[in-house]
């Protein structure tokens, strides 16, 4: 997926500085740190704190749970590991790596580690070992190629709610499976200029297109939207894109199939979800048993998501309250 010879460059550290606070949760930009806590057995017995960046705590209050002590520490996270076990993490770490394998390989092994003991040695706050998923790394590779085909770009733009300037912007280029540059608008800024861009972006996002197939690939997925609107979209309902695409507050050039079929599933679903748990009360419950097993062979059927075997549409719904909180 990312290429061990991955090309950055035209970065702009502005747009890289808002683009990283879109991402991050309000909780941590608020609390800028995260606390490693080990414990001997059990989580109540604290042998050792260290809070970034301020390091070591010195008498670190008692540890009666985790999902309260980041804030009696003053950090947004919190990983507690019981000391019997780190020379064990390591090793089960360090045994399943091989230095072929790219970054995002390497972070699935130590995740599929780290899940194996969530709750029994290792604990965290938010919770996230128990939410994500560890798939192996080769359906997220043969996902990745049936979502985006290769010598093609990816590209996605967040323009500022007033229209004078570019939030942040990626631009990214996929050949042989892997991600091999990526850059920011300053690659294309002579030919765009960002200002005008920004002022009528709604139809001047087809300049960048051509622009981005000129220096980079053709684009498969272009993604326009102001930073308002994909504060919306990461914080609302799960139709939320869909809606404000046909809001005309999102552009979305080139849109492939299998992306507007997810946004049109999302819609439908949106609206006729009462409707249809209205209707599947009055039916006998071995009809809406096998009901509920055809139409979940018709959504597998039909989901680009398959082979990980989740939704990470549905990922997103649960992880949702985290990023907000």
């Amino acid at each position: 997926m990312l290429s061990a010879e991955l090309e950055l460059t035209d970065l702009d550290a502005r747009h890289w500085r808002n683009g990283w606070r879109l991402l991050v949760p309000p909780r941590v930009l608020a609390w800028p740190s995260w606390a490693l806590v080990i414990v001997d057995g059990a989580p109540e017995r604290v042998l050792s704190v260290i809070v970034t960046p301020r390091g070591r705590i010195e008498n670190p209050p008692p540890l009666v749970d985790v999902a309260t002590y980041g804030k009696q520490l003053g950090a947004s996270a919190v990983v507690v590991i019981d000391r019997h076990l780190l020379g064990r993490l390591s090793a089960e770490i360090e045994g399943a790596l091989r230095l072929d394998q790219d970054g995002v390989a390497q972070a699935l092994v130590a995740l599929r580690v780290l899940k194996q003991h969530a709750g029994k040695g290792v604990w965290t706050d938010p919770p996230l070992l128990e939410l994500l998923p560890a798939p192996g790394y080769e359906p997220v590779q043969r996902t990745f190629d049936l979502l985006v085909p290769d010598r093609s770009a990816l590209l996605a733009y967040v323009i500022e709610d007033d229209r004078s300037r570019i939030h942040t912007s990626i631009i990214a280029e996929k050949d042989g499976g892997d991600i091999v540059a990526a850059a920011q608008h300053r690659a294309i800024a002579d030919l765009v200029p960002e200002v005008s861009l920004a002022r009528d972006w709604t139809t001047g996002y087809k300049r960048v297109l051509d622009a981005v197939e000129e220096r980079f690939a053709k684009p498969a997925i272009g993604l326009f939207l102001e930073r308002a609107t994909l504060m919306k979209i990461i914080t609302g309902p799960s139709d939320a894109l869909a809606r404000e695409l046909t809001a005309k507050r999102v552009v979305i050039d080139p849109a492939p199939a299998w992306l507007l079929g997810l946004l049109g599933g999302a819609a439908v679903a949106a609206v006729a979800g009462r409707a249809a748990s209205a209707l599947a009360s009055m039916l006998p419950q071995a009809t809406r048993d096998r009901a509920s097993a055809f139409a979940q062979r018709a959504q597998n059927a039909m989901n680009p998501f398959a082979l990980l075997g989740f939704d990470p549409i549905e990922l997103w719904s649960q992880l949702k309250r985290h990023y907000r909180s």
